[in-house]
């Protein structure tokens, strides 16, 4: 904790290198970009009602809706939005979403202060987003917790402690209060809750209250990562690498290894995604004909987005993390978009028909945690076969897209 606290404490925007600078600059706005498309997806006028009714000290903005109401509402609200459509950023090695939960953060503290500089922000958020990274990264268990509330948890409350100007005292304490409010499942992500669009967001809201009473002098556990019943060992069973935390801190930055979603959909649905869309490209498989498809991905994401499609209370979140559907949207439509996240081309009749032939199965050689592999088999009703593998995914930094 030593090592990081002091990195915290002392860094500074000059510190940072100018292509980290510019890297967090474009994620800043993809991320206002997903957030404002999803402002009125299911859940978040909900949430935004709810602040806003509840009233308070009016310390921070609500993007879109407009309204200021006390900070940790705020970043509930903003928060949910930018996490609702599954289109956020992913840290592909470690199955999260960093900016969720320090982005609103780091605006609603900045607009409680009064007085930051652009580049005490920037600061901040970098350096948030970099300790969100480096637990994922550290992590060496598949997934049970969802990470992006984990680990965003912490990333939310050390940019808040960083904005606020906490000293280093205050810092752990932040972190402490935080660990006691960490929380995040995947079952509803598997059940299909929309919850799954709001635990980065309590996350977040977390990290603010942290944040706020550590500057109070409210203390917490000290020893939030490393210790007998700390984070690494209580929530990951111990299994993590240490090196993978705190090796070049302040030299390297997690962040830049972010991808930039092109689908509206869980990560882990995008490698056969991508699979998908070179068939249809290079073969032009009529949909009408094919027979069976196959999909051949790691454990985890056959476990978590592999079972066969059905829809639930949620049709949007049941589409956004299904390989059945979303692969049946590429063979039918030749392109994933943000209107087939809708629940009129959710219900299309071919759309189902085909998920219905889809089965994904789990591959050992593509390993159990990866969500950049996947293969297609496609068998059509005249006996012809078309396949492809993927082994980079489109945004990632190996596939990068054009930012504009």
């Amino acid at each position: 904790m030593t090592k990081l606290i002091d990195f915290w404490e002392g860094n500074e925007f000059d510190d940072i290198p100018i292509e980290v600078v510019e890297t967090t600059k474009k994620f800043i706005l993809d991320s206002l970009g997903v957030a404002i498309a999803g402002f009125s997806a299911p859940g978040c006028k909900e949430i935004v009602e709810l602040v806003k009714g509840w009233g308070g000290s009016p310390e921070a903005t609500i993007i879109v809706y407009g309204g200021k109401v006390p900070s940790p509402f705020a970043v509930l609200a903003n928060s949910t939005m930018m996490h609702a459509l599954d289109f956020d950023d992913t840290l592909d090695e470690a199955a999260l979403h960093a900016y969720t939960s320090v982005l609103p953060t780091a605006l609603a503290m900045a607009e409680l202060k009064r007085d930051v500089s652009g580049k005490e922000l920037l600061n901040a958020i970098t350096l948030g987003v970099d300790l969100v990274c480096r637990l994922g990264l550290a992590i060496k268990r598949p997934l049970s917790w969802i990470r992006t509330a984990t680990c965003g948890s912490f990333g939310a409350a050390a940019t808040a402690a960083k904005i606020l100007g906490l000293d280093r005292e205050k810092m752990l304490n932040t972190l402490g209060v935080v660990y006691s409010q960490t929380s995040g499942n995947a079952q509803c992500l598997i059940d299909g809750g929309l919850t799954k669009r709001m635990q980065p967001a309590f996350a977040a809201k977390a990290g603010v209250i942290a944040a706020l009473l550590a500057q109070k002098g409210i203390t917490g556990a000290r020893d939030v990562f490393e210790g007998e019943y700390g984070f690494f060992n209580l929530y990951e069973e111990g299994e993590w690498d240490r090196n993978l935390l705190l090796d070049g801190l302040g030299q390297r930055f997690e962040g830049m290894r972010l991808s930039i979603k092109p689908y509206p959909s869980c990560r882990m649905t995008h490698a056969a995604i991508d699979a998908a869309l070179e068939v249809v490209k290079k073969h032009k498989v009529d949909p009408a004909n094919i027979e069976k498809v196959t999909i051949y991905t790691s454990k985890m994401a056959k476990d978590m987005v592999g079972g066969p499609f059905e829809i639930r209370t949620d049709p949007q979140v049941d589409a956004q993390f299904s390989i059945p559907y979303t692969v049946s949207v590429a063979l039918v439509r030749g392109d994933v978009s943000l209107e087939d996240f809708q629940e009129p081309a959710i219900r299309d009749a071919t759309v189902q028909e085909l998920a219905r032939k889809v089965e994904v199965l789990a591959d050992p050689q593509m390993g159990e945690k990866s969500i950049t592999n996947a293969s297609i088999f496609i068998e059509t009703k005249d006996n012809l076969s078309y396949s492809h593998e993927v082994s980079a995914i489109k945004g990632s930094p190996q596939k990068p897209m054009n930012f504009e």
